[in-house]
């Protein structure tokens, strides 16, 4: 059976609770559980920021995530410009065809991203990267053009 908790325990936590230390480093120093000290500190009414810590790497996971899109969509943009520009200096059919379908699918990754940005609304440049997704394919899904 676990040793009972004492109020020694109890001010070990209040003051490293104070010092900003975390639940497990608390249990790591006093050399109780982490549910003992999730109890203790649910007890005295203490809440851990681990919350603050984790609502912070995701808000930056998603910035991250936006400039990766808004890089993807450009670069799809350009590749598909690109191949647009072979498909006139095409030796062959065949070879104009291959650029053309190329073209197509850069397009399309150009606007999937766009969407993806217009739904999650977490890019900033979303609103101009949709603009010109409309302006090259014309509004999708029945959206208004923005014009």
């Amino acid at each position: 059976m676990a040793d009972p908790i004492t109020d020694a325990d109890r001010e070990a936590v209040r003051r490293l609770h104070a010092e900003g230390q975390s639940r497990n480093a608390i249990a790591r120093t006093t050399g109780r559980s982490a549910a003992t000290v999730s109890k203790i500190a649910a007890e005295l009414g203490l809440a851990f920021s681990g919350g603050a810590r984790v609502a912070a790497a995701t808000q930056a996971r998603t910035a991250d995530a936006t400039a990766r899109r808004e890089r993807l969509a450009d670069d799809a943009l350009d590749g598909a410009l690109a191949q647009v520009e072979r498909v006139v200096e095409a030796e062959s059919a065949r070879d104009a065809r291959d650029y053309a379908t190329a073209a197509r699918a850069l397009t399309e990754v150009h606007a999937k991203v766009a969407e993806l940005a217009r739904h999650t609304k977490t890019s900033s440049a979303g609103g101009m990267l949709d603009r010109l997704a409309d302006a090259l394919l014309g509004p999708q899904d029945g959206a208004p053009d923005r014009g």
